[in-house]
């Protein structure tokens, strides 16, 4: 069978799903002079086919093996969420030998190591830019642009939501069960925030910062954590005469802790909770939505990224990112076949 067009199936059909299906629209044209080949959608897995949805060209279906064991969909693109049963939906696919674009922080905080080994030994792509910072492209960055360097320290504001909600306490005066109902009607935070106003969300994308930084695996349970939940008005106040704002802050760092036989053992410090900061921390100027990451490094020093941390299109937008990369391994290992006289 000879393809003409790179397809995937996309798990999932809520709001990052349709903003990746926005992007591809929107871009069309530009995709496919990079690519020289369409950038199809081919299938869409939806809870419910009874829902009319306003969608074209694109199959909906109820059942996931009808994307995972379809031979003709290159990459799998999941926008589910949760851990089960996306976890056995993204291991059949990576087992069966489909690539795996995915944006699932709890996914990869609970199951990254095993699912990248498996990747590994199946010969395919596993990215997942957009479990972390939204439409920040940092893990690339990361992974390319310090690959000479060494990350020493990891600070940074990871959620969107619960950024929302203390600099709506601090900037309106709202409480925080008022500024949590304006983050839910903003689309901000979902109907159950308990992953994001406790501090998990952002715990997530720690452990997987830290994967990716300090080339070390530690586990959510590693993570000391606490969220938003009981942050007041009245603590606001006291802390804004002395100059200071709430945020709630992930770290972390490599420590050395010495052995009996005076051995140095490397270890990984990481916490989540809110923290009080004053002006003159860079972080403090990150509110709303915005996601805001500091990363201390051995050559360069200190550095900086802010944008967009949650919303459809800024999720949608790195997930396409990871979409367009292994696209382009799709076509080059296809024009390698073709080169030695084969089909596919």
């Amino acid at each position: 069978m000879v393809y003409s067009a790179v397809n995937i199936g996309l798990l999932g059909f809520g709001t990052v799903g349709q903003g990746l299906i926005e992007g591809i629209r929107w871009n069309k044209e530009k995709l496919e002079e990079q690519l020289d080949e369409p950038l199809i959608i081919k299938k869409a897995l939806v809870r419910s086919l009874e829902k009319e949805r306003y969608v074209q060209g694109i199959d909906l279906t109820a059942s996931p093996l009808d994307i995972l064991n379809d031979p003709e969909i290159d990459i799998v693109v999941e926008v589910m969420g949760n851990e089960h049963p996306t976890y056995a939906y993204v291991k059949q696919a990576l087992l069966s030998g489909k690539h795996v674009v995915t944006a699932n922080k709890l996914l990869l905080a609970k199951h990254g190591v095993e699912l990248e080994g498996i990747a590994r030994h199946q010969g395919v792509q596993l990215l997942y830019e957009g479990s972390v910072l939204g439409g920040i492209p940092i893990l690339r960055t990361i992974q390319h642009g310090l690959s000479g360097d060494r990350v020493e320290e990891i600070r940074g504001i990871l959620n969107g939501t619960t950024n929302y909600i203390l600099t709506q306490m601090v900037e309106s005066g709202q409480s925080y069960e008022t500024a949590l109902k304006a983050a839910q009607a903003a689309g901000y935070a979902e109907s159950d925030p308990t992953m994001d106003v406790s501090g998990l969300d952002t715990a997530c994308k720690l452990v997987i910062l830290c994967r990716e930084c300090f080339k070390m695996n530690i586990r959510i349970e590693d993570v000391e954590l606490s969220g938003i939940q009981d942050v007041t008005l009245e603590e606001i106040k006291n802390k804004q005469i002395e100059g200071k704002v709430p945020k709630l802050m992930a770290q972390a760092g490599i420590v050395k802790s010495e052995q009996p036989l005076n051995d140095a053992v490397k270890k990984i410090e990481a916490k989540v909770g809110v923290e009080w900061i004053g002006k003159e921390d860079v972080l403090s100027q990150v509110t709303g939505v915005d996601n805001g990451l500091a990363l201390k490094t051995k050559l360069v020093g200190e550095l900086f990224w802010k944008g967009p941390g949650a919303g459809g299109l800024a999720t949608g937008g790195a997930v396409l990112s990871d979409v367009l990369e292994v696209a382009r391994y799709v076509l080059l290992s296809r024009n390698q076949y073709r080169s030695q006289g084969q089909h596919f």
